[in-house]
């Protein structure tokens, strides 16, 4: 067998190595949250420090900061991310012209190759109080007295993050989408259509729940995540001006950790994430399937 498919095994090799060495080599670092690391002693030798650092944890009140920023931020993003990434696939399957779709579909794509980087200076020219294309429209039209500085308003930095995200995301992420409708017997759309449906109604009596079993999966493992908002897009985004509303979970460890040099308390930061997001999905999972929906195990 193996043989048979070496070349397969053989691709393999590589996604192997990057998880290994990305994400089961970094486990052993969790100790560090169960001790009072001294760089010059190193993990091992090190004192135990009696879960202070957990203890530490649940008395900052930046911790709460965090913590309702991130839930807030990831629940929007999934929420909003969920719907709108379903009804994109849905209108690109219903287009007819087979170039048109592609085109769509290849322009859609390119964002998510973007760096956020880039992605982030877009973002601030266009909402510029100088050269902005926003505030020149906004303000053409006579809906604002003067130039809007957005990305210094902190209740607007969670839509413009939303809506940055949903613009980087949504067509990369309907690929799945696409090709679970794909797999849907045409045998009943010719049966509809039979029946005198329309196309509206084949996708929502057809299509749709077609690819619900795929949509719940994406759904479970979206919300085991719901602690980890993204680093790039909110580091590149934010500003000191909307901290209070922009710092999550990835931004308050690396500042904590990698500028200052907190690593243990940081390593107990991400075991917070993980415990929470594990409960998560098993919660999430165990729901499904009370609702009799498809579950990832």
């Amino acid at each position: 067998m193996v043989k048979k498919y070496r070349s397969l095994y053989f691709l393999l090799i590589l996604p192997v190595i990057h998880q290994i060495v990305f994400e089961y080599l970094p486990i052993w670092g969790i100790v560090l949250s169960f001790k009072d690391f001294k760089f010059g002693r190193g993990i091992l030798g090190s004192e135990w420090n009696n879960f202070e650092h957990y203890k530490r944890l649940f008395d900052d009140y930046l911790f709460y900061r965090v913590l309702g920023n991130t839930v807030k931020i990831s629940l929007l993003n999934i929420f909003t991310g969920f719907i709108v990434t379903i009804i994109f696939a849905l209108l690109i399957n219903e287009i007819v012209n087979i170039k048109i779709k592609k085109a769509i579909q290849t322009i859609s794509y390119l964002p998510h190759f973007i760096s956020w980087v880039v992605i982030s200076g877009f973002v601030y020219q266009l909402l510029s109080t100088e050269v902005g294309l926003v505030n020149a429209v906004l303000s053409k039209l006579d809906i604002i007295p003067k130039p809007i500085f957005f990305m210094g308003d902190k209740d607007l930095f969670v839509p413009i993050l939303i809506i940055s995200l949903l613009w980087q995301s949504v067509g990369w992420g309907s690929i799945i989408y696409l090709s679970a409708i794909a797999g849907i017997e045409q045998s009943q759309y010719e049966s509809a259509e039979i029946d005198g449906a329309n196309r509206f109604q084949k996708m929502v009596n057809i299509t749709l729940p077609g690819i619900m079993p795929t949509a719940t999966i994406l759904l479970i493992l979206a919300v085991g995540k719901v602690m980890k908002v993204g680093f790039d897009p909110v580091y590149n985004l934010y500003n000191a001006q909307v901290m209070s509303k922009a710092d999550v979970f990835s931004t308050y460890t690396f500042r904590i950790g990698i500028l200052g040099g907190d690593y243990a308390y940081s390593a107990a930061i991400g075991i917070f994430q993980n415990v929470v997001g594990f409960i998560l999905v098993i919660t999430s999972n165990k729901i499904a399937k009370s609702l009799k929906a498809t579950s990832v195990f």
